[in-house]
């Protein structure tokens, strides 16, 4: 049995006993896995803090044939603030569904946890969740090699647009000629299209460090939700119930 030690993010928890639960992390070393953390919740138990949701630490595992069970954990940093907010804790949500979803392989969900990282580091900042989460979502597709076209027209490739138009098939701008022939597309307003530059060109530290109007910004989250469905074939809904409370969520 292997000793492992990696820094992970604990985005789900399941309880399986009075004492015992599972955890998942999203780790830098041995991507997406479940953990067994038993006595984690135990009271006073030294692992119960770092074993809990948007908690992000330093963990010893033990690693079997094709388990893994924690020996120790020690808690760096923890986002679980964001459970007093309830926009905040609805877009964390949809952001952890997301990165879990997107974690294929060890090296892709390193990136997705960096880029995860700064998103709630965002949150807990106070930054506008809609943005933050809608520029995960765009930041996201990119790291698995879905980026929207944006320096010229994806179908001729001209850059002399006087006008935007966004194509969810052709999955990124087009011209005025070329989205005459395409259909379901949408006008871009200039603000839009910078930002989602913004996000393609920036690292990590840095994709959340712009600012939007409303009208943008809801334009910006309507490209970004239907986008990332579209490329991962899945209706994210956690952001529905923002929808019933909230007119800027109707976009």
């Amino acid at each position: 049995m292997a000793v492992i030690k990696t820094k992970g993010l604990v985005i789900r928890e399941t309880s399986v006993s009075d004492t015992d639960k599972i955890i998942t992390l999203l780790t830098e070393d041995c991507g997406k896995i479940s953990v067994s953390a038993k006595g984690a919740k135990r009271p006073g138990s030294r692992s119960g803090y770092g074993t809990q949701i948007f908690t992000y630490g330093q963990y010893v595992l033990f690693k079997g044939n094709s388990t893994y069970s924690l020996n120790g954990c020690d808690t760096i940093t923890q986002f679980y603030s964001l459970s007093s907010n309830l926009e905040g804790f609805t877009h964390a949500a949809h952001m952890i569904e997301l990165a879990s979803d997107a974690a294929s392989d060890t090296q892709t969900t390193a990136l997705v946890l960096n880029l995860l990282l700064h998103g709630l580091n965002a949150l807990v900042k106070g930054r506008n969740p809609l943005l933050i989460s809608s520029a995960f979502s765009i930041k996201l597709m990119q790291i698995l090699g879905f980026p929207p076209h944006m320096t010229s027209c994806a179908l001729c490739n001209t850059t002399e647009m006087e006008t935007l138009h966004f194509s969810f098939a052709q999955c990124g701008i087009l011209c005025d000629n070329c989205a005459k022939q395409a259909e379901n597309t949408i006008l871009l307003e200039p603000g839009t299209a910078k930002a989602i530059l913004h996000i393609l060109c920036s690292d990590h530290s840095n994709v959340y460090k712009f600012e939007l109007s409303p009208d943008n910004l809801t334009a910006l989250a309507r490209i970004a939700g239907r986008y990332v469905s579209e490329r991962l074939d899945k209706q994210y809904r956690k952001l529905d119930f923002l929808r019933e409370i909230d007119f800027k969520y109707h976009y």
